[in-house]
């Protein structure tokens, strides 16, 4: 069947306009901070974990065969050919063009690994819908791309290609450590924090007499206090100890929360305090240098039952700081992803230990820390690893073993192969090229036949059926989140001549490239090992990847590797404006490319 040329642009170009649809609305719900940077996280860790495990295993065991392991050899060869023409191309731009020294790595990173994930699943189901391809074609279409994707894994987690962004950061030592007030005093309300800890236990050994005492000072001093008192807004309640500007509560989120739980809990402080601290008013003398407010649970005046309800009033609406614009900025995203400081020292957000150890909560109880492991921290985010759990990879280990310097590298290979998408993708085609076992799950026509469940269904087709209806939010949510991060980057100052560098290898990877891709299919056809009437869903697929953009990780990568209080992040000023500038150029690269692969080479 022939197709007439405007039939097949508009083809190439309607997949367009649904991605960038799907894209902009991510970009629009970032701008009105429906979606923020923690639910970007949040989000991004289920599609890791669930959603695109899901997906893999359902499109791979469906569709792949084991007549299609050479399908699977090709695509792992055209894998490394297209991130090695890319690292070339990034290498030539960066000996030959301005490039900062800060971001010799991440141009690497940025040349050599395409966004192969949602961009093609999502072009190929439109695409697959009848007129080009069957909806057959396009479902082992979407399980190619799939193991393109786990060559992606591959090669940026388990062989360490991360490593190429994280060479860039040049962190700290103690001479040339960078000391602003909010470390300072974070710093040091840690420690007054410890301090309170340690005279709070003290207090609760007071005897009955001391309490007695104790009740009677305080009923003097709001007895004291004129009826028209107020809490001082100057105060704030320090979880690391900052005063955010805004008359923003925040942090302490115990003694926040048993404020909003219960009106009755007041804060005390003194007029004299000028340092915007709260007061602990105990039996040593010390006490009221400690920055932790005092919690009344006596029947308080008129002005301190309004008082707490202005607090309570504040601490529901947490107004945003001043100093940023909104909470989708870039820095932001630094403060959300980053996990090193400036010496570039690890940081685990999920380690409570690692800032105040065990802690006790308003009622004295103590509350000991969760810890999260290496293992799960690595397995179920996307941009937390870093050169550190590769020297730590095999500590337990015995030591015979640990002395060989391969054994740290292959126990981190090793590890990033639990990673639920790679596991998803290696579990699939062990049971797709095995037939009895993927006679399990689905009937095909090369399946030998089995004993039924009673519905006349394989024993397993729940797990496909499972697998099948949560998959399918995967493509969706992955392209609303990049837009969200795309809606959040901003461009700031360029290094000199920085701007033409971009552009060059933008051009050089979305419109050069894609003539390597089809000269490379068409040598692929004549040496044959593939050919145009049955292998030309594989032949598009490949073609295809040859022309996408960078991987929207490098932006999550950049950001981890990132201290949150770095003053000139220029790896992030980089990294934003190269891969913002790729997007309105895919509009028209990739349907011209797709126009001329079906016409010309598959000749529909």
């Amino acid at each position: 069947m022939s197709v007439s040329l405007g039939s097949v642009i508009w083809s190439s170009v309607k997949p367009i306009i649904k991605i960038y649809l799907i894209i902009g609305t991510g970009f629009m719900l970032s701008k009105f901070d429906i979606i923020t940077v923690q639910s970007t996280k949040a989000i991004s860790d289920i599609i890791l974990t669930v959603l695109l495990p899901c997906l893999s295993f359902n499109k791979i065991v469906s569709n792949i065969e084991d007549k299609d392991i050479k399908d699977v050899g090709i695509i792992c060869l055209s894998s490394v050919l297209i991130f090695g023409t890319g690292l070339f191309f990034a290498y030539v731009v960066r000996r030959t063009m301005p490039v900062p020294k800060q971001w010799r790595g991440g141009i690497l990173a940025g040349g050599m690994f395409p966004n192969i994930s949602d961009l093609p699943i999502a072009y190929l189901q439109t695409l697959a819908q009848g007129f080009i391809f069957t909806p057959e074609e396009g479902d082992k279409g979407v399980a190619n791309v799939i193991i393109f994707l786990a060559m992606f894994l591959i090669c940026v987690f388990n062989l360490g290609g991360f490593r190429l962004i994280e060479m860039d950061f040049n962190y700290n030592d103690e001479e040339n450590a960078t000391i602003n007030e909010s470390t300072t005093d974070i710093q040091s309300n840690d420690k007054e924090i410890t301090e309170f800890e340690k005279q709070k236990n003290g207090f609760s050994k007071l005897t009955t007499s001391d309490n007695e005492k104790s009740k009677k000072s305080e009923s003097s001093d709001i007895s004291s206090l004129p009826s028209t008192a107020v809490v001082d807004q100057s105060l704030s309640i320090p979880r690391s100890g900052s005063i955010h500007p805004g008359n923003e509560l925040v942090g302490n989120e115990s003694v926040i929360s048993s404020i909003i739980s219960n009106p009755s809990i007041v804060l005390s402080t003194s007029d004299e305090s000028s340092t915007s601290n709260f007061s602990y008013k105990g039996k040593s003398n010390n006490a009221d240098k400690v920055t932790t407010p005092v919690l009344k649970t006596q029947s308080q005046p008129v002005a301190y039952t309004s008082s707490v309800a202005s607090i309570q009033e504040k601490v529901k609406r947490r107004p945003r700081s001043k100093s940023t614009s909104s909470q989708y900025t870039m820095n932001e995203l630094i403060k959300q992803y980053s996990k090193v400081d400036q010496y570039g020292n690890p940081i685990d957000k999920n380690d409570a230990s690692s800032v105040t150890g065990p802690h006790h909560d308003i009622n004295g109880v103590e509350v000991q820390p969760t810890r999260q492991s290496n293992l799960t921290r690595i397995l179920t985010s996307d941009a937390t690893v870093s050169k550190h759990d590769i020297e730590s990879s095999g500590s337990s280990l015995p030591k015979w073993l640990r002395k060989f310097p391969l054994t740290p590298l292959i126990v981190f290979f090793i590890k990033n192969c639990f990673r639920p998408c790679s596991a998803a993708v290696i579990i699939a085609l062990t049971c797709a090229f095995i037939p009895w076992v993927k006679a399990l799950f689905v009937t095909t026509d090369t399946t030998p036949h089995i004993r039924q469940a009673p519905d006349q269904q394989p024993a397993l087709s729940f797990i496909m059926d499972f697998t099948g209806y949560v998959g399918a939010a995967s493509v969706p949510f992955g392209l609303i989140l990049l837009g969200a991060t795309l809606g959040r980057l901003k461009i700031g100052s360029l290094y000199p001549g920085f701007w033409k560098s971009a552009c060059v290898l933008v051009v050089l990877r979305q419109c050069v490239m894609p003539i390597f891709g089809v000269l490379w299919c068409d040598r692929l056809v004549k040496a044959g090992w593939l050919n145009w009437e049955n292998d030309k869903l594989l032949l598009f697929v490949i073609a295809i990847n040859w022309s996408l953009p960078t991987m929207t990780t490098i932006i999550y990568f950049t950001a981890s590797y990132t201290p949150a209080d770095m003053p000139n992040p220029i790896q992030m000023e980089c990294v934003s404006f190269f891969l913002m500038i790729q997007y309105p150029l895919l509009v028209v690269s990739l349907p011209f490319l797709v126009t001329y692969f079906l016409k010309v080479q598959i000749k529909v």
